[in-house]
């Protein structure tokens, strides 16, 4: 991925307690995956990070827009991003940490000294969309989706 170096946290450095960290993603972020549903994006990611000494608490924050393919009808669909996540990230799996020890957790060594968050970004981002993607129907009842698609559709339509 071209852009991999921009989503990395370097924790090493820096001093316990709290620290933000601003990124967006587009359509460019999405199309490095293969696997991508999302066509383009305009998505603001800030990342509210608090360093204890044994583990990361990241607060994760996604806002924006991802453009989709509609169930329906192929079309391009807008939908709304917003998600807010947190991420835990342990550096010591024998410690009895009882902060961490309640939640899903991350374990890196201690010999990391950087976190690349962008396979989490890639996954929330997703992880927000919702399961049914189709246009919404206008104030009348009626979709709003393509009509052509529409009729071709009506014509294999078993009742």
């Amino acid at each position: 991925m071209d852009n991999q170096d921009l989503y990395i946290i370097p924790f090493k450095g820096l001093a316990v307690g709290r620290h933000s960290f601003e990124w967006n993603v587009d359509k460019s972020f999405f199309a490095a995956y293969e696997s991508s549903e999302i066509d383009d994006a305009n998505i603001h990611v800030h990342v509210n990070m608090i360093k204890h000494v044994h583990f990361l608490e990241l607060d994760f924050v996604l806002d924006g827009w991802a453009e989709v393919k509609c169930d329906r009808c192929l079309d391009p669909l807008k939908i709304e991003i917003n998600i807010q996540t947190d991420l835990y990230v342990a550096f010591d799996k024998e410690g009895n940490n009882e902060e961490v020890e309640e939640r899903d957790v991350v374990f890196l060594s201690h010999d990391e000294d950087q976190l690349d968050v962008t396979q989490y970004i890639y996954e929330y981002a997703h992880l927000s969309l919702p399961v049914r993607r189709v246009h919404p129907d206008d104030k009348n009842g009626r979709s709003t989706c393509n009509e052509e698609m529409i009729k071709r559709l009506s014509q294999y339509l078993v009742e």
